[in-house]
């Protein structure tokens, strides 16, 4: 175990990074195993509770075996922002260092890892609520786009780094631009942790059809049950938890809204499009990121453990 951090050293971090199915969650917990981590979740669609086949959420036994932060605490109709996300993370990761534990960041959502490891300082801007609804109105009635169309003349910086498809977080940008025209976080000058950044990086192709897969994978595991479930739980379609990528795409089936080859294919199609858009936040030519191979998980694992007892300037056996 590694003694605390000084009051002269940065605490160290360890972040898993890369698109959506590469096998970040599998790496993540190898090399916490290995190197007497823990997990500190990035992704927001596994904070609700009961969204669980869906999100490619850890399994208990997974979770029971390594420990795990900021997974299963959200009711699906809390909001979590960003200044939320980021105050509660670095809050984990500083009681895993005290604990002589290193924290391992872990998700494909570029605006918590980077304003967590940049030391992002996000200001607090209320919810305006006649506005929010107003905009919910516009994008069920008009569509997305329309929405997301308005974020573009406000702040285009925001409407470059947000998915359009994701519509409360381009609702919630837009509240963030008209309370007083923020053009976005400010950050420290230095970066607030030692950090080690590896990243999965896979074929276009290769990795479409692993994402495939993955669907197939959790509609044959129960996905739909799932769905089923938190519907009669009368959980609305504009709950925050409902924004994962194939939640509302299935709940319009069940409603009959539309047909189960069109909710797959509408939900296989958005997964694409947040893989590609996880690019925006992790290129391949950031030279903070150490690329590794997703398609050869051993090989990444033992390349990744290389570059951690490097980090840590000592050789550490799995």
């Amino acid at each position: 175990m590694k003694p605390p951090v000084s009051e002269h050293e940065k605490p160290k971090l360890l972040a898993v990074v890369g698109p959506t199915a590469a096998g970040k969650t599998a790496l993540s917990l190898r090399l916490a195993r290995a190197f007497n981590g823990e997990v500190v979740n990035s992704d927001s669609r596994l904070f609700y509770r009961g969204f669980d086949i869906g999100t490619a959420k850890p399994t208990t036994e997974e979770i029971g075996a390594t420990p795990h932060h900021l997974i299963d605490f959200l009711e699906p109709e809390d909001t979590f922002g960003l200044a939320d996300y980021l105050d509660a993370a670095r809050k984990a990761a500083a009681e895993i260092t005290d604990r002589g534990t290193i924290p391992v960041l872990a998700g494909g959502a570029g605006q918590y890892v980077w304003g967590l490891l940049e030391g992002w300082n996000v200001p607090r801007v209320p919810p305006n609520l006649p506005l929010r609804a107003e905009l919910e109105l516009e994008a069920d009635e008009m569509g997305g786009d329309v929405v997301f169309a308005r974020l573009k003349e406000l702040d285009p910086v925001a409407a470059e780094r947000i998915d359009s498809r994701n519509v409360r977080r381009v609702i919630r940008a837009i509240e963030v631009a008209e309370a007083g025209g923020n053009k976005g976080p400010s950050r420290t000058e230095e970066p607030p942790y030692d950090a080690l950044v590896i990243g999965l990086k896979m074929g276009r192709e290769q990795l479409y059809a692993r994402i495939d897969a993955r669907i197939d994978g959790m509609l044959m595991d129960g996905w739909v049950g799932e769905v089923r479930t938190v519907v009669r739980r009368g959980v609305p379609l504009s709950a925050p938890a409902m924004t994962g990528i194939g939640y509302r795409e299935l709940a319009g089936y069940l409603a009959g809204e539309r047909a189960y080859a069109d909710a797959v294919h509408a939900t296989r199609r958005a997964t694409r499009s947040l893989a590609r858009h996880q690019g925006n936040w992790f290129s391949a030519d950031d030279e903070r990121i150490n690329w590794l191979d997703a398609s050869d998980p051993e090989g990444a694992t033992m390349a990744a453990s290389a570059l951690i007892s490097s980090w840590l300037g000592e050789t550490i056996s799995n």
